[in-house]
C-alpha cells in the first residue's frame, strides 16, 4: 500500500503530541549564553490544532514562579520541519525535527531568522526527565556538528514541575 507524502507527514506530526521534558539545550544566542546557568527543565506540551498546527506550550521556573511561553508550530511540505514566529523578536523560526523515536526522545533544531544574524538552538526533549548516556551522546555530537562548542551546551538540572503559570 502507498502511502501519500501528506499522509506520512501528518501521521509523524501527530506521534509527537504530548508531555516532553526539556533535557538539553545549546544555542548560539548570547542571551542564552547570558542566561543559561540560571536555567532549568522546562515542562513542554504539545497539542494538535484544527489547521494541522502544533500548539507548544513551554513551562519553566523562573525566580518569580512558573512562567509559561506559547508558539504555534505551523507544518511545512517536508516531513519534521515546522515554522513558528520568536513571541519575543516577531523573527521567523525553522524547526526541523533531526531525529525521534517519538516514545522516547527528540533532537529539536530550530533556526531563528533574525534582522541582525541568525541564531542556532538545538533542543533535546524527552518523555521522561532522564535519558539514556546514549541519547545524550547524540545530543551532544548534533550539537557540536552545527559548531556549538561545549561551553554552548547544556544538560539542564532536574526541577520541580511547574503546572500553572504566574500571570
Amino acid at each position: 500500500m502507498l502511502f501519500s507524502t501528506a499522509f506520512v507527514i501528518m501521521a509523524c506530526h501527530f506521534k509527537f503530541i504530548g508531555k516532553w521534558f526539556g533535557i538539553g539545550l545549546a544555542s548560539t544566542s548570547s542571551w542564552f549564553q547570558n542566561m543559561k546557568d540560571k536555567m532549568k527543565m522546562c515542562t513542554n506540551v504539545i497539542k494538535p490544532m484544527a489547521d494541522n498546527s502544533l500548539d507548544v506550550t513551554r513551562t519553566f521556573l523562573t525566580s518569580e514562579g512558573c512562567k509559561q511561553k506559547n508558539n504555534i508550530y505551523t507544518l511545512t511540505n517536508e516531513p519534521g520541519r515546522f515554522h513558528s514566529t520568536s513571541t519575543r523578536s516577531g523573527a521567523l523560526k525553522v524547526v526541523t525535527m533531526v531525529e525521534t523515536n517519538y516514545d522516547d526522545y527528540a533532537i529539536v533544531h530550530t533556526v531563528k531568522n533574525k534582522s541582525t544574524e541568525p541564531s542556532i538552538v538545538v533542543q533535546l526533549l524527552g518523555r521522561t526527565k532522564v535519558q539514556s548516556p546514549e541519547v545524550i551522546e547524540k545530543f551532544i555530537s548534533f550539537c557540536q556538528q552545527q559548531g556549538l562548542t561545549p561551553e554552548k551546551i547544556v544538560i539542564m538540572p532536574e526541577s520541580e514541575e511547574c503546572t500553572v503559570a504566574v500571570v
